[in-house]
């Protein structure tokens, strides 16, 4: 894998300072019409995502494939299984994109949640990712600590929703579900060891009706409700990429005795 452009702190900051400017993005565009606000959120959205891969070098995180044990199939298999019920069942994908169809503002719709596709995904599963991938880089559990610490970061950033008005118990539900999303989507880029999927998963999901004229989210959750859903999920997805560091680090060791031999 090549090696990036900055050191580790430099990384860190230079993550800050794209999130704080994309951030504001949606401030210093207020009041403008939901083309035009979408139009440059897109256009920035693709010169961060551009920026990233400039200083990463790479939109993949490792060289060698790796050789998944029985354990990491199985639960490779759950996850896979767990996601494709989220996006098709908890959050009803297909009736979402088609209701984008019939919206007024589709082209708008359809800018604004390809700008956060391509910036977020950019951001904390790609940069961020990468620089907690640094940081873990010796410790057995490298990919799991890594894919948590970038989606605390995630969640943590939906939390700047209170700024533009959203209510407090909705965002904090959002900064949970986007936390436990984010080590999903975090899963995903590592085990593809490409942006593509996530860029595109990430996508489909913002992909709504009216997504460019409000971006609150109003409705919540019952708590107990919330917590089982996501907590299941979240564990399923943790178990999945602690079965995948033991793997990555079965390959490595076997790929080390190998040129010993």
């Amino acid at each position: 894998m090549p090696k990036s452009r900055l050191s580790i702190p430099m990384e860190f900051v230079s993550a800050v300072i794209l999130i704080i400017c994309y951030l504001c993005t949606d401030l210093v565009l207020k009041g403008t019409t939901p083309f035009v606000h979408a139009s440059f959120r897109l256009l920035f959205a693709l010169i961060i995502s551009g920026i990233i891969y400039y200083i990463l070098r790479t939109a993949k995180v490792r060289a060698d494939p790796i050789k998944y044990s029985r354990a990491a199939k199985i639960w490779g298999i759950i996850f896979l299984v767990v996601f494709l019920i989220l996006f098709l069942l908890l959050d009803p994908i297909p009736r979402q994109v088609l209701a984008v169809f019939h919206s007024h503002t589709f082209i708008a719709d359809t800018m604004m949640a390809l700008s956060a596709g391509f910036a977020e995904e950019f951001l904390f599963r790609g940069l961020l990712l990468s620089t907690f991938m640094r940081v873990f880089r010796n410790n057995a559990l490298k990919y799991t600590f890594s894919a948590c610490a970038s989606a605390l970061c995630f969640g943590s950033m939906h939390l700047a929703n209170l700024v533009n008005g959203q209510l407090l118990i909705p965002t904090i539900q959002q900064a949970i579900y986007a936390f436990v999303l984010g080590v999903m989507l975090a899963s995903i880029r590592i085990t593809t060891n490409t942006m593509t999927w996530t860029v595109l998963a990430h996508f489909l999901l913002d992909w709504q009706a009216g997504l460019s004229v409000n971006t609150h989210m109003d409705g919540t959750t019952p708590w107990l409700l919330f917590f089982i859903v996501w907590g299941i999920i979240l564990i399923i997805t943790v178990i999945f990429l602690i079965t995948y560091d033991h793997s990555a680090d079965r390959t490595r060791s076997l790929n080390f005795n190998g040129t010993h031999f």
